[in-house]
């Protein structure tokens, strides 16, 4: 082989070299894939379709359901009732971002007066109630109240909030009326981070320890080192004597980054 056909081999040998280097640049998006978490498919480090490992999204399997612990229908005023569901979630670092639920009131026949549905976060890690105010039953006297989350809730890795910032509730008082009660509490945000919103949740027990009426409040921006009164009513007497309160927030984990 000649100096000069030498020369064109090497010319033509670092063309089709710099071709392929090319070619492999733009095919290999396509022919070796980064797992994803939204691509329907198992791989990398996923436990299951798009779930667990790195993704966000925990796979059915790495939860538990969470657990109704009681509920019940108590009532505001003539036709009116509260519905209330006291739930745990266990799950240490799984959250819903909004799961539906339903609320079914049942009579003293066993017959179904009506429903009431809705949607609401699942925090992580923590006993929180489900709220529904000022249903009605008619002419009907409710005597059994039942309540479920909707299946194949979507679980996502979730830190607790409530658990890690520095918040206490003090002063807690009942009012002077006992026609007209009214409990009054101060939430104390001692932790170095704003709350834009959160839910305040009573419940107040008998001597017996059994639940005699719920309420809740709702609170906006609650600012690092400062503090807010809380306030609590009810249009008629309680049914029984209030012995012990319990005075709870429920803060959405979805509204802090992660």
């Amino acid at each position: 082989m000649s100096w000069a056909s030498r020369r064109q081999f090497s010319y033509l040998s670092l063309v089709i070299i710099f071709v392929a280097f090319i070619l492999f640049l733009v095919l290999r998006p396509i022919i070796f894939k980064t797992p994803i978490c939204a691509d329907f498919k198992q791989n990398g480090t996923e436990l299951g379709v798009d779930c667990g490992g790195v993704c966000q999204k925990l796979c059915p399997f790495q939860v538990t359901n969470p657990t109704v612990l009681w509920v019940r229908a108590f009532n505001v005023n003539d036709s009116f009732y509260n519905l209330f569901a006291y739930v745990e979630n266990q799950n240490k670092e799984g959250a819903v971002y909004s799961g539906k639920y339903e609320f079914r009131v049942y009579d003293t026949e066993n017959k179904l007066i009506g429903r009431r549905e809705g949607s609401t976060f699942v925090p992580p890690n923590q006993r929180f109630a489900v709220f529904e105010s000022r249903f009605n039953v008619g002419e009907k006297i409710p005597k059994n109240v039942t309540f479920g989350f909707e299946p194949d809730m979507v679980w996502l890795k979730k830190e607790s909030v409530i658990q890690t910032l520095e918040i206490k509730i003090d002063r807690i008082l009942f009012g002077d009326d006992s026609q007209s009660p009214s409990l009054t509490a101060r939430v104390n945000n001692d932790s170095i981070i704003d709350i834009p919103e959160f839910d305040a949740v009573t419940i107040i027990y008998d001597a017996n320890k059994n639940a005699i009426a719920v309420s809740k409040t709702r609170g906006n921006n609650l600012k690092s080192n400062t503090e807010s009164l809380l306030l609590f009513t009810w249009p008629k007497a309680f049914s029984e004597t209030p012995v012990t309160k319990d005075v709870f927030l429920q803060i959405n984990p979805f509204i802090f980054p992660n």
